[in-house]
């Protein structure tokens, strides 16, 4: 029987879960909890999301699903052709890999998180969007105390913290990341949440925030005033294909990863049965071989990603991928949100008037290849892809950051939980792998001792003993006969959390 009334929430902090559930208290849906738990990410998770970056909402209300596209825009709308102004490159270590970023103010893509929540909520919200906001504005002024995870955050980005005098005396003081016992407090992102939530996408568009914005750019981009004030959120069609039980529903264009999951999903299946156990040694190959397969593919999906009817005829040939975070919420009633979003691994820049780093979309590969020039006012690419599965009654949003890892993540969530029936906390638990560049990355942990016998045809390796945030951070939330359901990955210091009616 489903529960009469609450819901539940999973994201990247306890107070963002918390914040939520306490929509739900007041009469909210998942939509409610969904937005002011995003706006409470933006607080507490403030290197992985924020208002001046994007994302996208898979959304679930009365058995319609469809997804908001509130991703970035290639900046330039009515700017004069010309060179852009060159970014700065910096490289990440991650332990056992490496990774390069690009960073500056000619990194940064026109932002969508903002005015898109404000269309979600106002679409299907039903609390007052400033009292949804309001721990979100106590939090930033008050100050919360920094995660496992963020200061882990900080610690990797540090040198692009590091390149903004304001950046790093927020988030590195005494030159050093910040950790507890020290309180982050942002007085002017609370200004910021109250001002925004009181004057709408105006604020960001028109207004003192754009304004800010763009005084922060200082005519070192090509991002100016008509990019921001003509930016539009989209209601999209999803994209869905067959689970054991169900389907699976992912966003489309401009996604990636929703394809590329799949994707590898047709061919993790055409080849029979899946090996019994789910971590063995075979097991691995399998997704393994899918992940390579569908990367084999990469460039005709990026080529075709925005074409009319692309994406139906790729994934019908198949049948037989960062600094992120992800909220997923349902309700009583089986409607379900989830929501990503990011700012990239930041621009390296924060606006002092806001309190807001600033995104590096335009230094992302995946997001803005070198070999798919986009022109001024179209959606840049992610491989952010909030899903949701429907299956014998039940619903499961999930959804993760990570970057190129976001299709990795997705493909084994979706195995993990529909095909093998791992319980969420097991399920966010359990090791992944991830195929990209010719090289396989995979976690060690829960394998069986002989696990690497199986991966004689992928010689360039690199194993991960201990779980990192490089994997992603899924957070999951479903609601079924059996009540709510869910988990928080303890990659990225997870948490889920439900509210009984």
């Amino acid at each position: 029987m489903m529960p009469a009334h609450g819901g539940a929430v999973a994201g990247g902090s306890p107070r963002t879960v918390q914040a939520g559930l306490r929509a739900f208290g007041l009469g909210g849906n998942a939509v409610d909890a969904a937005v002011a738990a995003k706006l409470m990410a933006c607080v507490c998770e403030p290197m992985l999301t924020g208002l001046l970056g994007a994302g996208l909402a898979t959304v679930r209300i009365g058995g319609r699903t469809e997804v908001l596209d509130c991703f970035a825009d290639v900046p330039g709308r009515g700017a004069p052709p010309g060179l852009a102004p060159p970014m700065r490159t910096i490289e990440i270590d991650f332990g056992p890999d490496t990774q390069a970023f690009h960073v500056g103010p000619a990194s940064v893509a026109v932002p969508g998180l903002a005015v898109g929540l404000w269309a979600l909520h106002a679409r299907f919200g039903k609390v007052p969007f400033l009292e949804l906001a309001q721990p979100a504005i106590a939090a930033a002024r008050k100050g919360v105390q920094a995660s496992a995870f963020l200061t882990q955050a900080i610690a990797l980005l540090e040198p692009i913290i590091a390149c903004d005098r304001a950046a790093a005396a927020l988030y590195l003081p005494g030159d050093q990341p910040l950790a507890p016992p020290h309180l982050l407090v942002q007085r002017a992102l609370g200004d910021t949440l109250e001002a925004f939530s009181r004057e709408g996408p105006r604020f960001f568009q028109r207004g003192d925030g754009a304004q800010a914005l763009l005084a922060r750019l200082d005519g070192q981009s090509r991002l100016g005033a008509r990019d921001l004030a003509e930016y539009t959120p989209e209601w999209r069609k999803p994209l869905s294909g067959p689970v054991p039980g169900g389907r699976l529903f992912v966003p489309g264009a401009p996604s990636q990863a929703g394809a590329y999951v799949l994707r590898a999903l047709a061919h993790l299946t055409r080849d029979g049965a899946l090996p019994a156990e789910p971590f063995s040694g075979e097991a691995l190959r399998r997704v393994a071989a899918a992940l390579r397969a569908t990367e084999a593919e990469k460039a005709e999906l990026q080529a075709g990603l925005f074409e009319d009817g692309f994406l139906a005829g790729w994934l019908a040939r198949g049948a037989g991928a960062g600094f992120t975070t992800h909220v997923s919420a349902v309700d009583a009633q089986g409607d379900a949100v989830g929501i990503t979003s990011s700012l990239g691994e930041t621009a390296g820049l924060l606006c002092p008037q806001t309190g807001l780093m600033l995104n590096n979309f335009l230094g992302e590969e995946d997001v803005n290849p070198r070999a798919l020039a986009r022109p001024a006012g179209a959606r840049l690419l992610t491989m952010m892809a909030p899903s949701l599965a429907a299956w014998d009654g039940r619903v499961l949003v999930l959804g993760t950051g990570g970057s190129s890892r976001i299709r990795s993540a997705l493909l084994h969530g979706a195995v993990y939980s529909l095909a093998y029936g791992l319980p969420p906390h097991a399920m966010v638990r359990a090791p992944r792998a991830h195929y990209e560049d010719g090289v396989l990355r995979y976690e060690t942990w829960d394998r069986p001792a002989d696990h690497a016998a199986a991966l004689a045809g992928f010689p360039r390796r690199i194993p991960f003993e201990q779980p990192g945030l490089f994997f992603g951070g899924l957070h999951v939330a479903g609601v079924g006969p059996d009540g709510f359901f869910g988990a928080g990955d303890p990659r990225r210091s997870g948490a889920f959390g439900t509210l009984q009616g």
